[in-house]
C-alpha cells in the first residue's frame, strides 16, 4: 500500500496530532484530580491516626541530672539533655566498662562522662585516689564478669568503634574461645605486621602493643594478669612495657585492632610520645568531635577545674591559670 501524499497526508497528520494532544490533556486532569482529592485525604487520615495514637500513649517523665562543667541555666534547659544510655547497646560486646580516672581529675571525668553519655554506653568511672589497671584487674574478678573493657581517662572512639570491636569478637570467638585480651586502642604502627585473620581484615595477632589506652579483657586474661603482676610488677618499668614483655614470652593470648578504634587525645592532653601522635594521625571520624558539633550545651565545652588545683596547699591559682585571685 503506497503511503499517503498530497491533502489527503496532511489531513491525516493534522488529526493525529490534535487527537494526541487531547489525551495528553485528559490524562493530566486525572492524575490532578487524584492529587488534589485522593491523596489529600488518604494524608489527612493519616495525620489522624498517628495523633490519636501520640494523644493516647502514656508519658513517661525524664530525670535529667545537670551536665557536669555546665551552668546552671544549660543544666535546666530539658531540650537539650541526652537520654540515658541503652543497656542493650552498651553491653553489646561486653559484660561491663571501666574507665580508669584518679579522683583528682574531675576534668578528665567530666569529659569521658559526657563523650559515653553521646555514645549511649554505660560505663563505671572507676575513680579512685590513685586508680591503676590492677585495681580494675580485681574487680573484675570479684564481680563475676567473663569480659571486659577498659579505657583511660583521656582517650576518644572513633564513631563507628561498637561494630568494629563486635565484627573482631565475632572473628575471634570464631576460630578461639580462649584469647586474654585484645586491644581496642594502642599507640603502636607494627600491630598489622602478622597475617590479618580470616574472618576479618583489621585483627592481628598483637605484635607490639604499647599504651593502655583501650583493651577488651576475658575473665581467664584478667586472673592471668592479677596473679603475675601482684608478684612480679615493677613500679619502674611501664606496664604497657611489661605487657608487650608477656606477649612477646607467649605467655598471654593478644589480639589486635588495627587501625585501632581507640585513641589517647594528645591535643587535649599534650604528651610528647612521638608514637602516639603518629598512630593518631589514623584517627578520622571522632565521637567527641561530633558530639561538640551536634549538641548544643556542649559547643563551648571547657575541662572543668582539677580538684587538685583546689586543695588548701595551693595559696594560689596555678601560674597557668593566674589572674590575680586566690583560692581560699
Amino acid at each position: 500500500m503506497a503511503p499517503l501524499s498530497g491533502p489527503h497526508s496532511a489531513w491525516w497528520y493534522g488529526r493525529a496530532i490534535r487527537l494526541y494532544f487531547i489525551f495528553s490533556l485528559v490524562i493530566s486532569l486525572v492524575w490532578i484530580a487524584k492529587i488534589c482529592f485522593i491523596d489529600s485525604n488518604h494524608l489527612t487520615n493519616s495525620r489522624s491516626i498517628v495523633n490519636n495514637a501520640a494523644d493516647s500513649a502514656p508519658r513517661v517523665a525524664i530525670n535529667h541530672s545537670p551536665a557536669v562543667g555546665r551552668t546552671n541555666a544549660d543544666a535546666n534547659d530539658l531540650s537539650l539533655q541526652l537520654s540515658g544510655p541503652a543497656p542493650e547497646y552498651a553491653l553489646a560486646f561486653t559484660d561491663h566498662i571501666y574507665c580508669i580516672n584518679e579522683m583528682s581529675k574531675l576534668g578528665r571525668k567530666g569529659r569521658m562522662t559526657e563523650l559515653f553519655n553521646y555514645m549511649h554506653l554505660r560505663v563505671e568511672m572507676f575513680s579512685r585516689k590513685h586508680s591503676t589497671h590492677i585495681d580494675v584487674w580485681r574487680d573484675m574478678i570479684n564481680s563475676g564478669y567473663n569480659r571486659a573493657l577498659v579505657v583511660e581517662d583521656d582517650v576518644d572512639f572513633e564513631l563507628d568503634s561498637v561494630a568494629v570491636i563486635n565484627r573482631a569478637l565475632s572473628a575471634l570467638n570464631s576460630t578461639s574461645t580462649d584469647w586474654d585480651i585484645l586491644y581496642i586502642g594502642h599507640c603502636s604502627m607494627e600491630e598489622n605486621q602478622r597475617k590479618a585473620h580470616s574472618a576479618y581484615s583489621r585483627l592481628h595477632k598483637s605484635t607490639h602493643p604499647f599504651c593502655t589506652s583501650g583493651y577488651l579483657l576475658s575473665r581467664n586474661g584478667a586472673k592471668k594478669l592479677f596473679a603475675y603482676f601482684i608478684e612480679h610488677y615493677q613500679q619502674a618499668r611501664a606496664l604497657d612495657i611489661q605487657l608487650v614483655a608477656l606477649i612477646k614470652r607467649k605467655l598471654l593470648k593478644s589480639y589486635s585492632i588495627y587501625p585501632p578504634v581507640v585513641y589517647q587525645r594528645r591535643d587535649l592532653y599534650p604528651s610528647d610520645d612521638g608514637m602516639e601522635l603518629k598512630v593518631a594521625k589514623k584517627f578520622k571520624n571522632s565521637a567527641w568531635n561530633e558530639a561538640l558539633a551536634f549538641v548544643p550545651r556542649l559547643a563551648n565545652w571547657v575541662d572543668p577545674l582539677d580538684s587538685v588545683y583546689l586543695h588548701p596547699a595551693f595559696k594560689h591559682i596555678p601560674s597557668w591559670m593566674e589572674d590575680g585571685n586566690t583560692v581560699n
